[in-house]
């Protein structure tokens, strides 16, 4: 797609912006908190799972899930039964609904998503068979979007473990889109070209690259799901000022361009369309949209753009935002001393700026200490920075400690084999570890990984007990995903976060918007 530089004049711009301006203020009503789960009742166009009456099943076959899948669950997986997310949400999307899910992080959403997607009948609808049948290009029929190379690594391999004792052709199942190495990208567009999947993983950037600069087709689409869908769209801020939502009008999302690509391509449009333009498409996919954060205003915009009209909305959060089994603790460090946050600032009280970075050495020292006390209870952990900080010298910080630190990378290298796919283990994922040695308290099967905030987005883990947050996060928004890689399943989880004295008002806005419960960490005044 290519941009075309327009003048306008000044009285063109100005209407523009007022229409914009109404526009985002009637549909986009955003703020931080209209970003998190709410008790607002569903829109007139949408439909809850209460109301479609969806039973709760306690197994995968009833649920419809394909029997070869149900099979290598239970022997792969040890699973055997589906969480009360899967329940609710697995029975619409095989049905063929549209369908909007919110639930608290480490639900099994994705998870769920991805097992529905495999168990649906690869057809094309009447409508696209003539079309699809005279093309020689590759016939894509699920395409999952997600916010991470990493998660979509990480679901591949999920794919893989399921049907590792059989010699099924993995390519025709799944394959994975997503920017890395030449070397991978070459061989992703081999593959989509020689073979197309049952399932389509991908981050929105090379999904797009790919449709603009090697022809992809999505004209045969049936179902269209986006993980994380708040991440991959992000609207503006209901306090945006005019330049930004002006900006964010010119500049749509990656996400967003590839929807309207694949639903002009489904309508053989090849009109470019405005935004503020109404427009109803004929065809469309099926389109599921899931994040532990999505809101009203963000379901509004599915609508608006005819992406899902009239979705059923399925709602597990119950008006939290983090789930019970985790504890929260944040620590304020200053030049010469750390101190938990106190449940209640001062109006009047004065925060001391503090002239070093989330990096410094006085940040590591306290993280390292907290670590070192935690040690004994730690099964795996995980350190999140902003995306200022250069996560390979912090780790060989961590590393000169006896710290047993590995960078969670976002630009590793996956595994071609001689069956020609990427297979990818989070648990492989580290540079060279033969320059320190851990500490002999540490248990040989302890991990702490560091990676960077932008990488929280749906990942999982196995054994998180820990998370360390360094520094204040970016957004209410992001300190819940960050902090949601732990307790997961329902399991205990601990969650300490190092932040600066200038950071405190910050930080206590946020556990306060977030109706959070701040313990105090009992080894620190």
């Amino acid at each position: 797609m290519s941009v075309t530089k327009i003048n306008v004049s000044k009285k063109f711009f100005n209407k523009f912006i007022f229409n914009n301006y109404i526009r985002y203020n009637k549909f986009s009503n955003l703020t931080q908190k209209n970003y998190l789960p709410t008790n607002r009742p569903t829109t007139n166009s949408e439909l809850s799972a209460s109301q479609l009456s969806i039973k709760n099943i306690d197994n995968f076959r009833d649920l419809g899930i394909r029997e070869s899948l149900c099979k290598a669950l239970r022997q792969n997986y040890n699973i055997t039964k589906p969480t009360p997310c899967q329940q609710k949400l697995i029975p619409p999307i095989l049905s063929g609904n549209d369908v909007l899910i919110r639930d608290l992080t480490g639900s099994g959403k994705t998870f769920g998503i991805v097992l529905a997607l495999l168990s649906k009948t690869r057809t094309v609808s009447k409508t696209l068979s003539r079309k699809v049948s005279s093309s020689t290009s590759p016939i894509i029929t699920n395409l999952l979007v997600v916010p991470s190379r990493e998660l979509a690594f990480q679901i591949e391999l999920w794919i893989h473990s399921l049907f590792r004792d059989t010699n099924l052709p993995m390519k025709s199942i799944i394959q994975v889109a997503v920017k890395t190495v030449r070397e991978i990208e070459e061989e992703q567009l081999l593959n989509l070209r020689k073979s197309p999947p049952l399932l389509l993983v991908g981050t929105a950037k090379r999904l797009l690259e790919l449709v603009e600069n090697h022809g992809l087709k999505f004209h045969g689409l049936n179902t269209l799901a986006l993980d994380e869908a708040d991440h991959l769209i992000k609207l503006p801020g209901k306090y945006a000022n005019i330049k930004k939502i002006i900006n964010r009008e010119i500049h749509p999302k990656p996400t967003e361009l590839l929807a309207r690509h694949i639903l002009s391509e489904l309508n053989n449009d090849n009109n470019e369309t405005s935004r503020s333009e109404m427009v109803y498409y004929r065809n469309k996919p099926q389109v599921i949209v899931s994040s532990a954060t999505l809101n009203r205003t963000l379901r509004y915009y599915f609508k608006d753009n005819q992406l899902a009209p009239n979705p059923i909305f399925i709602d597990m959060s119950q008006g939290n935002y983090s789930p019970p089994t985790i504890s929260h603790h944040c620590l304020t460090i200053t030049s010469n001393n750390i101190r938990n946050l106190a449940t209640s600032i001062s109006a009047n009280e004065e925060e001391r700026i503090q002239d070093f970075e989330e990096d410094d050495d006085r940040m590591v020292d306290s993280v390292v200490g907290t670590i070192e006390l935690e040690q004994q209870m730690i099964q795996t952990g995980i350190i999140f920075v902003n995306h200022k900080i250069n996560v390979p010298n912090l780790v060989k910080k961590f590393r000169k400690y006896g710290i047993p630190a590995k960078e969670l990378s976002s630009s590793y290298i996956p595994t071609i084999n001689e069956r020609g796919y990427s297979y990818n283990s989070l648990s492989t994922i580290e540079t060279d570890l033969n320059d320190f040695v851990t500490k002999p308290t540490f248990s040989p099967n302890t991990t702490i990984y560091v990676a960077q905030e932008f990488t929280s987005r749906g990942i999982d883990i196995p054994n998180i007990s820990h998370v360390f947050i360094l520094g204040v996060p970016s957004s209410a928004v992001e300190y819940l995903h960050m902090s949601g890689r732990t307790g997961r399943m329902g399991r205990d989880g601990k969650v300490i976060s190092f932040i600066k004295d200038g950071q405190k008002k910050v930080m206590m806005n946020y556990i306060t918007f977030l109706d959070l419960k701040l313990n105090n960490y009992e080894h620190v005044e």
